[in-house]
């Protein structure tokens, strides 16, 4: 408890396009999500989202007690 973690995701294409294009065109959208499937959002204080591109992003949170390391 009181450590912060940092989780990073990226989506690959290996279809020969660009992975924005990609995700542009299917319209997928990559979001982090909590145990229960329900999204998170930046609104949340305990959570640091950034997505610095349509391919990647990250959550970074500070562990709490009552998280018994999930």
């Amino acid at each position: 408890a009181g450590s912060s973690v940092t989780l990073s995701c990226q989506l690959y294409s290996n279809a020969g396009d660009s992975c924005d294009d990609w995700i542009r065109s299917e319209e997928i959208q990559l979001f982090w999500v909590n145990q229960a499937g329900v999204k998170l959002t930046i609104s949340d204080s305990r959570y640091q989202i950034s997505a610095p591109g349509h391919c990647i992003i990250t959550l970074t949170t500070t562990l709490l007690n009552e998280d018994d390391n999930r």
